[in-house]
C-alpha cells in the first residue's frame, strides 16, 4: 500500500510539471507601425477563446497561462488584425499597421477616443478622405448628407459663410441652438460676429481651419456621447481630429485649381428678355385700362394720361410711349439694348488652394513627432466684387521622452480677407439689384460712364467696381493647445490641456458715391473692431483597469472657461473725394459705440465605462456646471447620463448565425445636457443699466433691464435606443430612435410697465424632438484590384411645441408658434387660384376651405404646411479598380416647405411698372376669361392685392442634389517610386453638380435656404469643378 501512495505522488508530480511546461507567461509592447508611439486598450486573445488581456497606457501587456501551441490575436480597432504563434516565446513585441476602412470605426467622444464595439451612445463619424474630396473653404459643409440626423442650412454661398447646424432637431426657441464645436479637445468660439452679421453677411468662425489638416470629423448626439459636456451639449458637439506627425519623414504637397458658376436653376426664376419684357409690361397697361373700365373706375394709366395731358390712345404703341414716360426708359426702336443683369453682376470665378504638409519623427518611442501644414487658398467668387483668401499655418507637436511624461501642443494660425462688396442691406444687394432692373437699361452709357437712368437709381454692376461699394472682413484667428501628461502608473495618468482660441475681426464698410443711398450723404463709411478670446484650461485623471474578462475606465475632470470680448464701432459721412474712403478722411461723424464683456464658466466632471467579456457594457457620466450668465440662486446645475449596450452575437445561443450575422448589439442611453446660452445677450438674469441719460450737463442713468437671479439653465433630457448590425462582414445597419424633450426654455415675459419695464427673462417653455435614423453601408464588390462600397443615411425629425410663456401662440404674418405644431409652422392666407372668368386671385374664405373669395381681408388664415422637412439624408459611393477611383454624393430632402417673401416683388404683376418681371409670370399668366392659369392678370397698379402674404408663394422644397462627382488616378507605387515619389494622384472633382427640385420652386437652390423656411434674395451656392494633384515625398 505504501509503495502505491509512493507511485501516485510521483506521478502527481511529473503530471503538475508537465501542466507547467504546458503553458507561459507572456509579455511585451504593442505600437503603432506608422510612429512607433505605444497603443493603449488593444486586446490580445488566445485564438479560438474569450481569454485575453489588454495593453496598458504604456502599451505593454502581460499574459499568465498562455499555452505554447496557442495563436495569439491582437485587434484595435482602425487597425489590422494581427495573428501571432505563441511557440516558446516568452516576449511579443507587436507593431500594428493602421486600416483605413476600419478607422470609421473609431469614435472620438468627450475627452477621450473609444471603439465603435465599445461605445454605448450614438455617433457618426467623417474621416478624412470623404473631406478631401469636396472643396469647402467651411468644412463643417461637407457633412451635409452624410450624418444622419444633422440638418444644415446654408443661406448663402459665400466663400467662408457659415451654416445653421441642427442635430435632432432644433432644441430651443429663444436661446442658442448651434451645437459645440471641439477642436483636438479644446472648445471652439463659434458664434458669428461682426456688423455685417444681421445681413447674412458674417464669417464662419470654422474657415480658418484648412480641410487638408482634418483627420476626422465626429458628430455626437446622444446623452451618453454629449452630457460630459453639460451646460454646451443640448444641442450637440462635432468634434474635429487634426493631423498628428508619425515615425520617419515625409512631404506631402496638395494643388487644386478650378472655376464656380451660377448653379442651374429653373427658367421660372429668371428675368424677361427685351421682347418678353415690352409685351408684359404693354399687356399690364392695357389690362388696368380694362379692368377699371369694367369697375366704372379710372386706372392709373388713364390717371396720368388725364393728369398730365400725355394724349396718348390706349393701344400698344400708346401703353409703350407711357411705358418711357413713367419709368425714364429709352423704349425707342432704336434702344436695341438687352441687358441680362444677372450675368452682368455674377462671372465664372476662379478658385485656387495650395498646400504643403511635413510630418515625421523618430523610429525610437521616446522620439519626438511633429505635423506641420502651409495652406493657401484664394476664391473668386461669382458674383462680382465678392472673395476670399486665406493663410494658414499649423504644428502640432508630440513627444514622450519618458515612460512617465508626454507632452504636446496643437498650433493653428490663419488670417482671413473676405470682400463682401455690399453695404445697405438687401436693396443695395447686387442680386437682389439684377432681378428688379430693366433689360432695357444699359450698364453704361454710350460716353463710357456708368448708367444710373435705372428705374431706381441703381447699378449694381458699378456698386461692384473699383470705386464702388465695400465691405470687407479681415479675421486674425489663433487657435493654440499645450498639454502635458503624466504616467503614475501602467493603469494611471494624469492630462492637463490649456486651450486658447483668440481671434480679431477687422471690417470696413463704404456707401460709395455710386449708389443712391451714399451719394445722398456723398459716401458713408463705418470700422468695426472685434476681439475675443476664449481661454479653456482642463485637467482629467484617467484610470484604465483590466481584470479577467472585465475592463474598466474611469475619468475625473475639472475645467475652466473664460471668454473676454471686446467690439467698437465707428462711422462718418461727407467724404471731399471718393477714392479717399477711409472714416478718417469724412467730414460729419456719424455714430461710434463700443462693447465689452466677460463670461466664465466652471466644471467637475467624471465618466466610467464598464465591459465584460465583450459582450456587457455600461457607462456613467456627471457633471456639475457653474456659469456667470446665471444669478447666485441657479448658479449651478448638474448634467449625468447613463448607456448600457449588449452585444447578442457573443452569446452561445447565437453561435449558429456566425456565417452571416457577424454582430449584433442593442444600446440604450439616458441623461440631460444643459443650455447656458438663453436670452438675447450674456447677461439676461443681471440687472442692467445704460448710460448717456445726461440733463444740464449731468451724467445720467437708467434700468435697461430687470434682472431675474432664479433664473435657470435649459435642460434637454434625451433619450436614444439603438442597433447596430453587421451582416457577411460586408454589411453594417445602424438604427436609433430618439426622443428629447427641453424644459425651462427662457421667455422675455411682459410684465407691468409699473416696473419701469416691459419685459422679465423667465424659465417657462418646453419643446420636443423626437425621431430616427438609419445608416446603411456596405462593400457590394471587395476583391483585390476592384472594391465598390455605398452607403446610405436617412432621418425623420418630428418637433413639436410644448408650452409657451402664455396661452396664445405667437403669431406672425406668415407663421405661427403654439402648443402641438412645429416650430417652423406656415399660417396664413391660403391662395385659391386664379378666377378663370376674371383673371383676378382667389382666396379661402373659412378655415374649412369649402367658400373662396377674391376679397384679400375677408379671407380666412390657415394652417399650410412647415419648414421643416420630412425626411432627409444621402447616398455616396466609391469604385475602385487599380488606379482609379470615382465616386459621387447623393443628398436629398422630402417634404417641407419653402415661404418665397421676396417673390412677393420679384413676382409684381406690373405693380412696380419699369422693373423686370419673372419668366414665371410671363409663362403662367390669365391673359383671356377661360383660361386655366396659375398666375392672376398682369395689370398696372391695379389695386388688388394677388401679391400680398399669402401661400402663392408658398412651395415645395423636396429636393435632389448631385451634391459631388469625383475621378482620380494614382500611379503605381512602384513607378512613382522610380521618380523618387511615394505617391502621385491626380483628381477631377466638381461640387454643387445639379439640384432637381420641384416644378413649383421659384429660387437658385432649395437647399440655401435658412431654417426658417422664408427665402429672401439669397446669394446662390455656386457650383464648382476643381483639377487636382497630390504628391508625396
Amino acid at each position: 500500500m505504501k509503495k502505491i501512495r509512493l507511485l501516485l505522488a510521483a506521478l502527481l508530480l511529473f503530471a503538475g510539471n508537465v501542466l507547467e511546461a504546458q503553458t507561459s507567461t507572456v509579455t511585451g509592447t504593442v505600437v503603432d507601425a506608422a510612429d512607433g508611439s505605444p497603443m493603449i486598450g488593444v486586446t490580445a486573445v488566445i485564438k479560438g477563446t474569450r481569454t485575453g488581456v489588454s495593453t496598458d497606457i504604456n502599451g505593454k501587456y502581460e499574459f499568465r497561462n498562455v499555452p505554447p501551441a496557442s495563436t495569439l490575436v491582437y485587434q484595435f480597432i482602425g487597425y489590422k488584425t494581427q495573428e501571432i504563434s505563441v511557440g516558446n516565446q516568452a516576449v511579443i513585441n507587436v507593431r500594428l499597421e493602421r486600416d483605413a476602412i476600419a478607422l470609421e470605426e473609431v469614435v472620438i467622444t468627450g475627452y477621450g477616443v473609444t471603439t465603435k464595439k465599445a461605445f454605448t451612445g450614438a455617433a457618426s463619424g467623417v474621416n478624412k478622405e470623404n473631406i478631401a474630396n469636396k472643396f469647402e473653404p467651411n468644412p463643417i459643409k461637407n457633412l451635409l448628407g452624410v450624418v444622419p440626423g444633422l440638418q444644415m442650412n446654408t443661406g448663402s454661398g459665400q466663400p467662408g459663410a457659415p451654416s445653421t447646424v441642427f442635430i435632432r432637431g432644433r432644441n430651443s426657441l429663444n436661446s442658442g441652438t448651434q451645437p459645440l464645436y471641439v477642436i483636438d479637445g479644446v472648445p471652439m468660439e463659434s458664434d458669428s460676429h461682426g456688423m455685417r452679421a444681421t445681413e447674412r453677411q458674417e464669417v464662419s468662425a470654422l474657415s480658418a481651419i484648412s480641410s487638408d489638416d482634418i483627420e476626422s470629423i465626429t458628430v455626437l448626439k446622444d446623452a451618453t456621447a454629449t452630457s460630459i459636456y453639460g451646460a454646451r451639449a443640448a444641442n450637440g458637439v462635432i468634434v474635429i481630429t487634426t493631423k498628428r506627425g508619425k515615425k520617419g519623414f515625409s512631404v506631402n504637397f496638395s494643388a487644386k485649381a478650378g472655376v464656380e458658376a451660377m448653379p442651374n436653376y429653373q427658367r421660372g426664376y429668371k428675368s424677361l428678355n427685351r421682347t418678353e419684357y415690352l409685351e408684359l409690361s404693354k399687356e399690364a397697361l392695357m389690362n388696368a385700362h380694362t379692368y377699371a373700365a369694367g369697375l366704372g373706375k379710372t386706372s392709373y394709366f388713364d390717371y396720368y394720361n388725364n393728369a398730365y395731358q400725355l394724349g396718348l390712345p390706349y393701344t400698344d404703341a400708346g401703353a409703350t410711349e407711357f411705358l418711357g414716360w413713367y419709368s425714364g426708359l429709352d423704349v425707342s426702336e432704336t434702344n436695341t439694348n438687352n441687358t441680362d443683369w444677372m450675368k452682368e453682376v455674377t462671372r465664372n470665378g476662379v478658385i485656387q488652394n495650395y498646400s504643403i504638409e511635413v510630418l515625421g519623427g523618430g523610429n525610437e518611442e521616446s522620439s519626438a513627432k511633429y505635423f506641420a501644414s502651409l495652406d493657401y487658398l484664394d476664391t473668386k467668387a461669382i458674383v462680382r466684387g465678392k472673395d476670399m483668401t486665406r493663410y494658414s499655418f499649423r504644428f502640432n507637436f508630440d513627444q514622450q521622452p519618458s515612460k512617465v511624461v508626454k507632452f504636446g501642443f496643437n498650433t493653428n494660425l490663419s488670417y482671413s480677407q473676405i470682400n463682401m462688396g455690399a453695404g445697405g442691406g438687401y436693396y443695395s444687394d447686387p442680386i437682389t439689384q439684377a432681378v428688379m432692373q430693366s433689360p432695357l437699361s444699359p450698364v453704361k452709357n454710350p460716353d463710357g460712364n456708368w448708367n444710373f437712368a435705372t428705374i431706381n437709381g441703381y447699378n449694381p454692376v458699378a456698386q461692384r467696381s473699383e470705386l464702388g461699394d465695400k465691405s470687407t472682413a479681415k479675421q486674425y484667428r489663433a487657435l493654440l493647445s499645450p498639454y502635458l501628461q503624466i504616467n503614475f502608473t501602467k493603469d494611471l495618468y494624469l492630462l492637463s490641456r490649456v486651450g486658447v482660441d483668440a481671434f480679431i475681426l477687422d471690417e470696413f464698410g463704404y456707401w460709395s458715391f455710386l449708389q443712391p443711398q451714399g451719394s445722398s450723404m456723398k459716401g458713408m463709411g463705418e470700422n468695426a473692431y472685434t476681439a475675443n478670446i476664449l481661454l479653456t484650461t482642463t485637467n482629467t485623471l484617467n484610470y484604465m483597469k483590466q481584470f479577467g474578462q472585465s475592463n474598466l475606465n474611469i475619468l475625473l475632470g475639472q475645467e475652466g472657461q473664460r471668454t473676454n470680448y471686446k467690439s467698437t464701432y465707428l462711422s462718418g459721412s461727407n467724404y471731399p473725394v471718393d477714392y479717399l474712403n477711409e472714416v478718417i478722411n469724412t467730414s460729419t461723424p456719424g455714430s461710434a459705440s463700443t462693447d465689452q464683456r466677460s463670461l466664465i464658466l466652471n466644471s467637475f466632471f467624471s465618466r466610467a465605462e464598464y465591459s465584460y467579456a465583450n459582450k456587457y457594457y455600461l457607462s456613467g457620466s456627471f457633471r456639475y456646471d457653474a456659469s456667470s450668465r446665471f444669478g447666485s440662486n441657479n448658479r449651478w446645475a448638474p448634467f449625468w447620463s447613463l448607456g448600457a449596450k449588449y452585444r447578442l452575437t457573443n452569446e452561445t445561443f447565437m453561435s449558429g448565425t456566425a456565417n452571416w450575422l457577424s454582430d449584433a448589439t442593442v444600446r440604450a442611453s439616458y441623461g440631460t445636457s444643459g443650455n447656458q446660452q438663453v436670452g438675447s445677450g450674456w447677461f439676461a438674469s443681471r440687472d442692467l443699466y445704460d448710460f448717456g441719460y445726461n440733463y444740464n450737463s449731468l451724467p445720467g442713468s437708467g434700468r435697461l433691464q430687470l434682472g431675474n437671479p432664479d433664473l435657470r439653465w435649459e435642460q434637454t433630457k434625451k433619450f436614444n435606443v439603438g442597433v447596430d448590425l453587421s451582416l457577411f462582414k460586408r454589411i453594417n445597419i445602424t438604427a436609433d430612435y430618439y426622443n428629447h424633450n427641453t424644459t425651462d426654455m427662457v421667455f422675455a415675459v411682459p410684465i407691468s410697465r409699473t416696473t419701469g419695464m416691459s419685459l422679465f427673462y423667465q424659465n417657462i417653455g418646453a419643446l420636443s424632438n423626437k425621431g430616427f435614423e438609419i445608416s446603411i453601408s456596405g462593400d457590394i464588390i471587395q476583391k483585390e484590384n476592384l472594391t465598390w462600397t455605398v452607403s446610405l443615411n436617412g432621418a425623420k425629425n418630428i418637433n413639436k411645441v410644448v408650452k409657451l410663456s402664455t396661452d396664445l401662440p405667437i403669431t406672425g404674418t406668415t407663421t405661427i408658434i403654439e402648443p402641438g405644431k412645429d416650430i417652423y409652422t406656415f399660417k396664413m392666407k391660403e391662395w385659391a387660384g386664379v378666377d378663370p372668368q376674371t383673371g383676378t386671385g382667389l382666396w379661402y374664405k373659412n378655415e374649412t376651405g369649402d367658400e373662396t373669395t377674391n376679397n384679400y381681408n375677408t379671407a380666412a388664415k390657415r394652417y399650410v404646411g412647415k419648414a421643416s422637412p420630412d425626411f432627409q439624408g444621402g447616398m455616396t459611393s466609391t469604385f475602385k479598380w487599380g488606379g482609379f477611383d470615382f465616386g459621387f454624393q447623393l443628398n436629398y430632402s422630402l417634404g417641407g416647405k419653402i415661404y418665397g417673401n421676396n417673390l412677393r416683388y420679384d413676382e409684381h404683376l406690373g405693380m412696380s411698372l419699369g422693373e423686370n418681371f419673372r419668366a414665371y409670370v410671363y409663362d403662367n399668366r390669365w391673359k383671356k376669361p377661360g383660361d386655366i392659369a396659375k398666375v392672376p392678370m398682369v395689370a398696372f397698379m391695379s389695386g388688388r392685392s394677388e401679391n400680398s402674404h399669402s401661400s402663392r408663394f408658398l412651395m415645395d422644397a423636396s429636393y435632389l442634389k448631385i451634391r459631388s462627382i469625383n475621378l482620380g488616378y494614382s500611379l503605381p507605387k512602384e513607378w512613382v517610386k522610380g521618380m523618387g515619389m511615394q505617391s502621385f494622384r491626380i483628381s477631377l472633382n466638381a461640387d454643387n453638380v445639379y439640384t432637381f427640385s420641384s416644378k413649383d420652386y421659384r429660387g437658385f437652390d432649395p437647399s440655401g435656404i435658412d431654417a426658417t423656411g422664408v427665402q429672401w434674395w439669397n446669394y446662390p451656392i455656386p457650383r464648382n469643378i476643381m483639377l487636382g494633384l497630390s504628391v508625396g515625398f
